[in-house]
C-alpha cells in the first residue's frame, strides 16, 4: 500500500452540528483522497456525532476510518488511538468543532516537504469570537527558535507534525490530564523538532467558540483551572530539565494563563476563595517562579505576583484599578518603567516597575502621535501628547535628521555612543505628558546643502537612542530673515508631511 502524505485525527465527542462543517472541510480538501487518510474517534457521543461519522464514511470509502469506544473524558485517549492508527508521514490533529482552509492540508504538507519541517503551525483564526493570538502569524518562517518569544504562546495541538519524529520519541498524550493535553505532547515534539516553521499567507485552520459554550475552559472553576493548570505545568517540567528552555515554555502559564486567576477571579470571590487561590499560586511560584520568567513578564503582572507572594490582598484588588495603557511612562536613560497612581503602594523594588525591552520598545513608539507643529517669532514650535513623566525630560531631544533614505521606517535606532552629526535639542514635558520643542530651524540648516530634514523625537534607552517620527498636520510656508543691512538674506522654510503625515522640514535660501 503506498503511504498517504498525511492522517488527519479528529476527536470527536458531542460536537454536532459543529461536526458537519468539520468533516465537510476534510472531504473539500485540495490535496485530494489519494493523499490524506482520516482517523475520527467517537469517544462515546450521545448526540449523533457517532452516526454522522458513520454517515460521511459512507459516503466516502477509503477516506475514513471510524473508531468508536466509550466516553474516556477527554481528547487525549481518542488523539492517541488516532496515533496508532496512523498512516501518513504526517499527521494534523483537527477539533471536531474547528475546519479547515480548503487548501490547507495541501499547503502545509507541500512546504513542510519543501523546508524539511518537523513541525509545522498553519496560520489558525478564531471564529465566533474566540480569541487566537495572530503574532506567530505575521509572516513565513521557515526555522522558528523553540522557545523562542512566539511559540510558548501557541502550544495547541493543531499543527503539522512530521509521524517519524513521533514515532522516534515515542510521543503521546497524557491520559491523566483532564484538559490541557495537547500542551506537554506540543512541547515534546518541539523540543526534538529540528526544525519548526510556520505558513503564514494562506488561513488553514477555523478554530470555533461554540454557542453553546461547553467547553471546559468556559465552565470550569477557579480551583479546578488552578489545579488544571499546574498540572499541565508539572508534566511539562518533568519533559524539560530546570534552565532557559523550560522557563521559556512555563513563563505562559504565569503570562497568560495564571494571571487571569489574579485579575479576574481574585476581585470576585468570598475572602474563603481568595485566600485558597493565593496559595494556589504561590505554590506554584515556589516550583517554577524562576528570575529569567520574572525579568519577562510586564510591570503590572510582576507587581500581581509580588502582591500573590506577599499574600497581600488589597495590593492585588488596587491594581486591578490600573490600566498598563494608560500609566505614564519614566525614562531614566538605562530603563523604561512604570509611574503607578498615588493609590498603589510603589514602596517595591524599582525593577518591579521597568518593562521589558520589547514592551518598551512597543511603548516609546507611541510617544510621538497627534502632534502640533506652529510657527511664532520665527521659530518652530512643537507640541505633542506623550504618557511620558516629566522625570524623562533629560532623555529626550527633538532632532531634525536628514531626510534622504528615511521614507517608510517608523523607527531609527541608533547606538548612543556612536557619533552623530544631527543638531538636536532639549525638550519640556509638563506634568500631564505635554512635551514642547522650540527650535531656530534657520540657526540650524540654513547653512546646510541638504534640502529636506526629518523631525523626529529621540528618545535614550539603555545604550541606544530611539528617533521616532513626529506625526501632524502641515502648516503655511514661513519667510525668515538674517543679517543685519547689507547682509541680510531671506529664507523659505516649509513643513510639509509625507503620505504617512510624518513631518518633514526645508529650508531653502532665496
Amino acid at each position: 500500500m503506498t503511504q498517504v502524505d498525511v492522517t488527519v485525527v479528529v476527536p470527536v465527542f458531542d460536537t454536532m452540528p459543529y461536526l458537519t462543517a468539520t468533516l465537510d472541510s476534510l472531504v473539500a480538501q485540495s490535496i485530494g483522497a489519494s493523499r490524506m487518510h482520516v482517523v475520527a474517534v467517537d469517544d462515546g457521543s450521545t448526540d449523533g456525532s457517532g452516526e454522522e461519522l458513520d454517515r460521511y464514511a459512507a459516503a466516502h470509502p477509503g477516506l475514513l476510518t471510524v473508531v468508536h469506544q466509550a466516553n474516556s473524558g477527554g481528547p487525549a485517549g481518542p488523539c492517541n488511538v488516532g496515533l496508532e492508527l496512523a498512516q501518513g508521514r504526517y499527521v494534523f490533529f483537527l477539533g471536531s468543532d474547528d475546519y479547515l482552509g480548503e487548501e490547507a492540508l495541501e499547503r502545509m504538507v507541500d512546504r513542510a516537504d519543501a523546508w524539511g519541517s518537523d513541525v509545522l503551525c498553519g496560520r489558525m483564526v478564531g471564529v465566533n469570537d474566540r480569541y487566537v493570538s495572530q503574532r506567530l502569524y505575521r509572516e513565513d518562517a521557515e526555522d522558528v527558535p523553540f522557545p523562542g518569544e512566539l511559540l510558548p504562546y501557541a502550544l495547541s495541538n493543531t499543527k503539522l507534525f512530521r509521524r517519524a519524529l513521533l514515532e522516534e520519541h515515542s510521543i503521546r498524550y497524557a491520559l491523566d490530564l483532564r484538559v490541557g493535553s495537547d500542551q506537554p505532547f506540543t512541547v515534546e515534539a518541539l523540543h526534538h523538532a529540528a526544525r519548526v516553521s510556520v505558513l503564514a499567507d494562506y488561513t488553514c485552520y477555523y478554530a470555533v467558540r461554540r454557542a453553546d459554550a461547553r467547553n471546559i475552559s468556559y465552565t470550569s472553576t477557579w480551583r479546578a483551572r488552578l489545579e488544571d493548570i499546574g498540572a499541565v505545568m508539572d508534566h511539562i517540567a518533568e519533559l524539560l530539565p530546570a534552565g532557559e528552555e523550560r522557563d521559556g515554555v512555563l513563563v505562559r502559564h504565569f503570562d497568560s494563563e495564571l494571571i487571569k486567576l489574579v485579575e479576574r477571579d481574585h476581585a470576585v470571590l468570598p475572602e474563603s476563595d481568595r485566600a485558597p487561590l493565593r496559595a494556589g499560586l504561590r505554590a506554584l511560584m515556589d516550583r517554577y517562579f524562576t528570575d529569567r520568567i520574572y525579568a519577562r513578564l510586564g510591570p503590572l503582572t510582576r507587581l500581581r505576583y509580588c502582591a500573590v507572594r506577599a499574600d497581600d490582598p488589597q495590593a492585588i484588588d488596587d491594581l486591578t484599578t490600573v490600566d498598563a495603557d494608560e500609566l505614564p511612562l519614566v525614562l531614566d536613560g538605562e530603563h523604561v518603567s512604570f509611574h503607578l497612581p498615588d493609590h498603589v503602594d510603589d514602596s517595591l523594588p524599582p525593577d518591579v516597575l521597568q518593562l521589558p525591552l520589547t514592551h518598551a520598545r512597543r511603548m516609546v513608539f507611541r510617544v510621538s502621535s497627534d502632534a502640533r507643529v506652529t510657527w511664532a517669532e520665527d521659530r518652530l514650535h512643537l507640541e505633542v501628547p506623550t504618557r511620558l513623566d516629566p522625570r524623562s525630560t533629560p532623555y529626550v531631544r527633538a532632532a531634525l535628521i536628514a531626510a534622504t533614505g528615511l521614507e517608510g521606517r517608523p523607527a531609527l535606532r541608533r547606538d548612543r555612543r556612536a557619533a552623530s552629526d544631527k543638531p538636536s535639542r532639549r525638550v519640556d514635558i509638563a506634568a500631564d505628558g505635554t512635551l514642547t520643542w522650540s527650535g531656530d530651524v534657520v540657526a540650524e540648516l540654513g547653512d546646510r546643502d541638504h534640502a529636506l530634514w526629518e523631525l523626529r523625537l529621540q528618545l535614550d534607552v539603555g545604550e541606544h537612542t530611539y528617533a521616532l517620527p513626529v506625526y501632524a498636520e502641515p502648516i503655511e510656508p514661513q519667510q525668515v530673515r538674517r543679517g543685519g543691512i547689507g547682509r541680510r538674506r531671506h529664507y523659505d522654510v516649509e513643513v510639509l508631511v509625507d503620505s504617512e503625515s510624518r513631518v518633514l522640514v526645508s529650508c531653502e535660501k532665496r
